[in-house]
């Protein structure tokens, strides 16, 4: 079934602006994707705004009448999930972009308006909106569970209500006490059990993230989970709390969200610097932290984390991005998952070359990007690791899979559903399953198996 066209308002007293700006979207878009309206005043906007809720608000900030600011305020107080870009001409008495963000704008755009800064943004917004509207889906289940235990909770209350009744009118019976505290062990248990489901949505929304980034890396595939491995062990070793570990490990597991976010061309620059950010001070090679930050820090129980994937590129003597702080000052899961990350980019980019001699490069670098302290415990990491030297493989049809063999590559479906993950020993339910889903999504390019010893 396919979408409805996002709704796209532009209001601005220029005519002239108005029929370039729908010229550009119309034809970058379609109107099949965006359907573009306009207004010549602000007052006029708003009575659209009402009618058909537009997805996403173009607006001049000098008008007659009603200007952008005001607008922009309206559509706040109205509640409507619209993001708002505010423009106007330069202005040396007065800083529109920082008035605009105070005022609640999603954006900022200087005339005269570029096409390739209009692009941008409004597809940047567009994908925005469609991985906040996966994410709204879920944090509403979580909402719904939440609303489920205030529930419990009166109930429980009442019930307890009820117990101290019960006890001043049957007085100090033993067996009846017992019979009593028994009922609230039970109730306590019911209320661990959905504290530990809490827990369990929480992984699951991780999980689904940390899904969506993998459909999204193919090439880096596995990346952010050893990421997150050697991050568990550098924090375990520094002496970090069980929460602090916890938080570090998440943000090993979304710190390349913000990637999945960007434009296409810009998430290529993205994947392609990131291994190599520190040798370039380069914008594209700084974005992605900023926006896997925007995207999760609004998430109740996802604020640390979006802290520690905010200061990514920070660098430990001050020179990095995007705040500039130094040291100490740097949060420690930064600069844990910075160290980690780097070195899987860099192990990837040349898999042959010993972790050592990976290590030794990264070492020119301590004290000016990476921290001291936490090279040491990455070098044991490595060390523990080892360079193991990959068996021998041999391809083979999913048809001619037998039981015994262990997979030495995941295997995928066309639709990209990871099916099996590398290292799995194949038993005879797990290939009559395969066989099965093989029948309804056919399985992806060539599977490799361990040859034998």
């Amino acid at each position: 079934m396919n979408k409805p066209p996002k709704r796209f308002l532009s209001i601005d007293d220029d005519r002239t602006l108005q029929m370039i700006v729908k010229q550009i979207l119309t034809k970058s878009f379609g109107s099949e994707t965006l359907e573009v309206f306009q207004a010549a005043t602000g007052e006029e906007g708003l009575k659209i705004m009402r009618e058909i809720k537009p997805d996403i608000i173009l607006c001049d900030i000098h008008m007659p009448g009603m200007d952008g600011f005001e607008v922009c305020e309206r559509v706040r107080e109205l509640k409507l999930r619209s993001a708002v870009i505010l423009m106007s001409a330069y202005d040396a008495e007065q800083d529109n972009a920082i008035k605009a963000s105070d005022t609640g704008a999603d954006a900022y755009l200087s005339k005269p308006l570029k096409k390739g800064e209009l692009l941008f943004v409004v597809n940047f917004v567009m994908r925005v909106a469609h991985l906040n509207d996966a994410v709204f889906e879920k944090n509403k289940q979580l909402e719904a569970s939440l609303g489920q235990l205030k529930q419990f909770h009166q109930k429980l209350a009442s019930l307890n209500e009820e117990l101290r009744n019960d006890k001043r009118r049957l007085g100090a019976s033993l067996k009846e006490m017992t019979d009593l505290n028994q009922q609230l062990e039970n109730k306590n248990q019911q209320i661990s059990s959905m504290v530990e489901e809490l827990a369990d949505r929480f992984d699951s929304t991780e999980g689904l993230l940390a899904t969506i980034i993998e459909l999204h890396q193919t090439e880096h595939r596995g990346h952010s989970e050893r990421v997150a491995e050697a991050s568990i062990y550098i924090s375990e070793k520094m002496g970090l709390t069980d929460y602090q570990t916890r938080n570090v490990k998440s943000a090993a597991r979304l710190h390349e969200l913000g990637i999945v976010a960007l434009p296409t061309q810009e998430k290529r620059q993205e994947a392609l610097s990131e291994g190599e950010r520190n040798e370039s001070k380069s914008k594209a090679a700084t974005n992605h932290p900023l926006v896997g930050e925007m995207l999760l820090k609004e998430f109740p129980g996802f604020e640390l984390i979006a802290e520690i994937i905010r200061h990514l590129h920070e660098n430990v003597d001050g020179t990095g991005s995007p705040d500039g702080m130094y040291g100490d000052r740097i949060p420690v899961g930064s600069r844990i998952v910075c160290a980690a990350s780097y070195f899987d980019h860099m192990r990837m980019a040349s898999p042959d070359k010993p972790g050592a001699e990976i290590l030794a490069k990264m070492d020119e670098k301590t004290g000016i990007i990476f921290d001291e302290s936490i090279m040491r415990v990455l070098g044991e990491f490595v060390e523990g690791k080892g360079d193991v030297k990959e068996a021998p493989t041999m391809e083979c049809s999913v048809f001619a899979l037998a039981e015994g063999m262990e997979l030495a590559s995941d295997i995928l479906s066309e639709s990209g559903i990871n099916l099996l993950r590398k290292g799995t020993v194949l038993d005879q339910e797990t290939l009559d399953k395969i066989l099965k889903f093989h029948n309804v999504d056919p399985i992806s390019g060539v599977i490799k198996v361990k040859q034998p010893s």
